[in-house]
């Protein structure tokens, strides 16, 4: 395996798991926003719940596709 394609590889991990956790924490905010809230353990609570949908959606694609998915 060349390093490009592991480079590739853990970008495309990172972004799976990064990217519903930013909007987990976008969404937990602007929730908080309109309930007048703390921000931060809203953010912070989206954030995380966020990445374990990203994490799971990556078991799943192993359990699915047997050699695909972490």
């Amino acid at each position: 395996m060349r390093i490009g394609s592991l480079f590739i590889m853990i970008v495309a991990i990172m972004t799976i798991v990064i990217a519903p956790a930013l909007i987990g924490a976008v969404v937990g905010a602007l929730i908080a926003l309109m309930l007048t809230m703390d921000v931060l353990p809203a953010a912070l609570i989206g954030a995380l719940s966020g990445s374990f949908v990203g994490f799971v959606f990556l078991l799943n694609a192993k359990a699915n596709g047997g050699e695909k998915g972490l």
